[in-house]
């Protein structure tokens, strides 16, 4: 399983100067990107090649939102081919989604369906990204159950780590649930913190929370996944970055970063 970086870690850097953030991650020791919060343009196209001539940078997947993945298909899909990237990723649900009904969900499920034939008719991927409040119960399960019972087979899965540790999920259960159908997983430590009398939950570089990475890739590669990608939000995103880096090498998946 190839183990690398999510762009959003550094959104900003890279949104300022996108090749720098890409020699910068590269002399930290990432090599695999899931590009995230950028244009997708012609210069992140160029960016990514001149990275990848100079660096050996690969780009495994990109992040993009849904509205932008369908009304810019073609914008999209020249970004993908030209970056040799095979995967593409919903990256949220749309906001009347979260806050509406179940019978709106489906209606999205059906859509996005949709949107993952028309990309696999190209060669790619599409993918469906969750946060926490997909675990929300609703009827018998939870919404995510929704979202998995109807999206075509067509659609493949990316978990996050810390999304479904906060809602209170087990990680390896969920995978080996989705075994097969899970492209990627999102890793992202996750731990509380205290706030005057209350505990607060937040992410954390890997090895400075409370998951078991080991036993996460371990799971992940199981069931099939491709990538792994390091993720954080943080304000010092290079100097996480590395201690992430440095936590996937000590427990001895330093050869999946090459």
């Amino acid at each position: 399983m190839k183990i690398g970086l999510q762009l959003f870690t550094c959104r900003k850097q890279a949104q300022r100067d996108l090749y720098g953030t890409l020699k910068v991650l590269s002399s930290l020791g990432i090599k695999y990107i899931e590009a995230a919060r950028i244009n997708f343009d012609e210069e992140d196209i160029k960016a990514f090649k001149k990275a990848k001539a100079d660096f050996g940078i690969q780009v495994v997947s990109a992040q993009i939102k849904p509205h932008i993945l369908a009304d810019e298909f073609d914008k999209c899909l020249t970004f993908l081919k030209e970056t040799e990237c095979k995967t593409a990723i919903i990256s949220v649900l749309p906001t009347e989604c979260i806050i509406g009904s179940d019978e709106k969900l489906v209606e999205f499920c059906k859509w996005a369906s949709e949107l993952a034939k028309k990309y696999k008719e190209q060669g790619i991927q599409l993918c469906y990204h969750h946060h926490d409040f997909e675990f929300i119960r609703s009827g018998k399960g939870t919404r995510f159950d929704i979202i998995v019972e109807n999206m075509s087979e067509d659609m493949n899965f990316i978990i996050d780590t810390y999304w479904t540790t906060k809602a209170g999920i087990n990680v390896e259960k969920l995978l080996q649930r989705l075994s097969g159908r899970v492209k990627g997983v999102h890793l992202r430590d996750y731990a509380l913190y205290r706030k005057f009398i209350g505990r607060n939950p937040s992410n954390y570089a890997l090895g400075d929370g409370v998951i078991d990475f080991n036993w996460i890739i371990e799971a992940a590669k199981a069931a099939g996944v491709e990538y792994g990608a390091i993720e954080q939000n943080t304000k010092h995103p290079y100097s996480e970055i590395a201690k992430s880096v440095k936590h996937v090498q000590e427990i001895g998946y330093a050869e999946d970063m090459k």
